[in-house]
């Protein structure tokens, strides 16, 4: 079940793939080479311009959404501690005001959430994809849900 956190998925035991046939065995300067290739390919992605833009609109866009709620966290419990008197007035039968900014917590969590994914759709994952393919050398196809715009416009 926690194979996927330890990287079991991505090797399997050398003596399995002897017996099934899989792979020949690799000689370990042939694992070293391949080991450099892919940190040459992860550098080489990480100075391209299109990646550092892609880096920045996502810590701008986490960065805004996480102060905007702890921004209005903060506003509720400072109301809460020290405007006891506005917070207990009362909108209904038994409906104050602090009730409804607790439950308005709760609602903006979920537009937050809302909003990352609709950003990460229309500025992030059309980057992100450019990037990926020209990674990859662009032999990879568009997956249907994962590529695409996840949420309609």
């Amino acid at each position: 079940m926690v194979d996927y956190m330890e990287g079991v998925y991505r090797r399997r035991a050398p003596e399995a793939e002897e017996e099934s046939g899989a792979r020949p065995a690799r000689s370990a300067a042939a694992r070293r080479r391949e080991q450099a290739d892919i940190a040459h390919a992860c550098e080489r992605v990480s100075v391209d311009p299109r990646f550092v833009k892609l880096r920045r609109r996502f810590a701008f866009q986490a960065g805004a959404l996480v102060v905007a709620f702890l921004g209005s966290y903060m506003a509720y419990l400072l109301l809460s501690a020290y405007a006891r008197d506005f917070m207990s007035v009362q909108i209904a039968d038994s409906i104050n005001v602090a009730l409804l900014l607790g439950i308005g917590q709760f609602l903006l969590t979920f537009v937050l959430a809302w909003a990352f994914g609709r950003f990460s759709a229309r500025a992030i994952d059309p980057l992100a994809a450019q990037i990926r393919d020209q990674a990859d050398g662009g032999a990879r196809s568009p997956r249907p849900g994962v590529d695409g715009p996840a949420v309609s416009r």
